[in-house]
């Protein structure tokens, strides 16, 4: 099982589904299509993030840019993940 994020309403609205019940007191939804229904967020790995920055610092040419947007980037990917946003 990987990490997947998703929103407060994507939470809320699989929720309501969840318990929703048939005539035999049967969930209609299945946990794994309720989870299937949603949309996760997509975070940048480190590579993409390196890609994303190179690519910017060729269209400007201003290399005092490039390592503070990977930093940055970096950074708040980890602080949505909950992990360690030490430098």
């Amino acid at each position: 099982m990987s990490n997947k994020l998703y929103t407060e309403e994507q939470v809320r609205t699989i929720i309501g589904k969840a318990q929703m019940l048939n005539w035999d007191d049967e969930f209609l939804f299945s946990e794994d299509y309720l989870i299937s229904s949603l949309t996760p967020i997509e975070l940048p790995t480190d590579e993409e993030i390196e890609e994303f920055s190179h690519k910017k610092y060729m269209e400007v040419e201003d290399s005092r840019w490039f390592e503070p947007l990977q930093v940055g980037a970096k950074w708040m990917r980890n602080k949505i993940q909950g992990g360690n946003n030490e430098q």
